[in-house]
């Protein structure tokens, strides 16, 4: 051993054995560089443009293994130890529209210490907008049939593939696009009138660019993958500026990814377009005309509940009217309306928001769901004390809603005073009217319908046909082959009368009770109301039983 070593303290000893290394590896990196055919940099004595690095987020670098050093008027140099990267492939034809891009291969130990700057980059705008756009509206059906092809499918940047999938979604009028890995693809979904349809099937190779891409639009973390994860990011459809709710779920053959299209469709709705039969309009046009009170939607998770709360919003939006919403998250931007979104990373729950906005002097509270005792209690007391009040509660229909007040600790003599109407509700999927033709149902289901509805309520004032006559859609073009178009509301509205009343002050109250209560008074069920739409040829009996239940 050399006297060198010998005489060395243990930290020189260290300085000499990480440079040998260190040159070790830059040899090794020249090699692959030859192999490669591309140019070699050592990064460790060479001036990096800190300016230059922040071209791309340090999430960016680390995921695609490459940093930018260098930039002399359009000439941008990148170094790399992953020069096929799919996202920095991407990245170069970007960025090569408007410089001349040149890679370059550096080692592994080149590329942690650039990324050591990145604590000194101040991060620039973006060279890039990263951002999707949907420029020309176009029939989607052939696009999507050439994409069936693997090779048609890597001729596309997971940029590209996004701009189809998000404009395929608009073109389907879909809700949800879902993107599903499986062992030897991955299924892509749309969710179109509440059911998911098969698209296409894309290549496992695409899995990974896309969810990259998804991820760095909607700023997730780039190197979680098992955990999920919960975004936001905006594209543009013909101009026109659409939220995406993104959600990330680890999966046995990789991360499932679900993206929900927000304000696609309810921003301008109105009260008359939900589909109230004339009985339960009246009911919920007089809860709307109070002063205070307060009105809860329940049903399950996609039945509509926020579109109706949306609905009644427009309908209340007037000047002179200050109205505050609580959402987790903001669905749908309404203009004139302030819309406080939940934010759990600081702690800002419903309880905590809807304290907050009572402090603003609002006339009307949206809060969009009631999840806890503490909001329900607060949501009553603002109802009682001059506020108009709207809100969601996940109940299976009207009557459950009030023993499960009752069941969080809000006491009687609030809820009472407080409720205004409860009402239940369902999307049902419209026949296509192109399609549409008289059905011929089986004696059993027929008889069914029948004793459905023989029990409206007298007081609801509803004259039967001697004849039943119902339809179905066979599918055509204009619907896609579905039989289908659109959807609908099926609705029960519970109007919170003195005989209700006195059954919530009465205590112990059952369901059954309230139920056989509402229907005395003139409710008509989710599935009587289904039914009357099947009678009318909105819908048919197969979806009502479907959605609805069998009464």
């Amino acid at each position: 051993m050399s006297t060198h070593f010998l005489s060395s303290t243990p930290q020189e000893l260290q300085r000499s054995m990480d440079d040998l290394n260190r040159k070790m590896q830059e040899q090794e990196a020249q090699v692959q560089a030859r192999s490669l055919s591309l140019p070699y940099i050592d990064l460790h004595s060479f001036p990096v443009d800190l300016s230059v690095l922040g071209i791309f987020t340090e999430e960016e670098a680390k995921e695609m293994g490459a940093v930018p050093f260098y930039k002399d008027l359009t000439d941008l140099r990148i170094g790399t130890t992953h020069p096929q990267h799919a996202l920095l492939l991407e990245k170069v034809a970007e960025l090569s529209k408007k410089n001349k891009v040149s890679l370059y291969f550096i080692s592994k130990m080149s590329l942690a210490q650039t990324l050591r700057f990145y604590s000194k980059v101040v991060r620039l705008k973006a060279v890039t907008e990263e951002v999707v756009r949907v420029e020309k509206q176009q029939d989607y059906k052939p696009i999507l049939k050439n994409l069936q092809s693997e090779d048609e499918q890597k001729k596309l940047s997971a940029t590209q593939l996004l701009e189809i999938v998000f404009g395929a979604s608009m073109a389907y009028k879909s809700s949800d696009i879902h993107l599903e890995p499986e062992e030897h693809f991955v299924k892509l979904r749309f969710r179109v009138d509440g059911v998911l349809q098969d698209i296409l099937h894309i290549s496992t190779a695409l899995h990974r660019p896309i969810i990259t891409r998804v991820k760095i639009l909607s700023k997730l973390k780039l190197n979680v993958e098992n955990v999920p994860q919960d975004g936001r990011i905006t594209f543009y459809y013909l101009g026109k500026p659409i939220d995406v709710r993104i959600s990330t779920l680890p999966s046995a053959y990789g991360e499932e990814l679900v993206m929900r299209l927000l304000g696609t469709g309810a921003v301008n709705l109105k009260l008359k377009d939900l589909g109230f039969r004339p009985e339960a309009q009246s009911i919920v046009d007089k809860a709307l005309q109070k002063p205070h009170g307060m009105i809860i939607t329940t049903g399950p998770t996609g039945s509509g509940k926020t579109t109706t709360l949306y609905a009644f919003l427009n309908e209340l939006n007037e000047p002179g009217v200050k109205i505050i919403t609580l959402e987790d998250p903001v669905e749908y931007k309404l203009e004139g309306i302030v819309q406080t979104p939940i934010d759990h990373s600081v702690d800002f729950n419903f309880a905590k928001g809807l304290r907050a906005i009572l402090r603003q002097d609002p006339d009307i509270v949206m809060v969009g769901e009631i999840r806890d005792q503490e909001t329900a209690e607060t949501a009553m007391q603002a109802a009682l004390t001059g506020h108009m009040v709207l809100s969601t509660l996940h109940t299976n229909d009207a009557a459950g809603a009030i023993p499960r007040l009752l069941n969080m600790g809000i006491k009687p003599f609030v809820v009472a005073p407080a409720l205004s109407i409860v009402m239940a509700q369902r999307l049902v999927r419209k026949l296509c009217q192109s399609c549409k033709k008289e059905a011929k149902l089986a004696p059993h289901v027929l008889e069914k319908i029948t004793f459905l509805l023989n029990k409206l309520p007298k007081s609801a004032n509803i004259a039967l046909p001697k004849i039943f006559q119902f339809y179905h859609s066979e599918g055509c073009e204009k619907c896609g082959g579905v039989g289908y178009l659109g959807r609908i509301g099926v609705y029960e509205v519970l109007e919170n009368t003195e005989s209700v009343q006195k059954l919530i002050l009465a205590e112990n109250t059952s369901m059954a009770e309230f139920k056989k209560t509402a229907v005395a008074q003139g409710m008509v069920t989710m599935v009587q109301d289904g039914l009357l739409k099947a009678l009318e040829g909105i819908t048919d009996v197969e979806e009502v039983f479907r959605v609805a239940g069998e009464g």
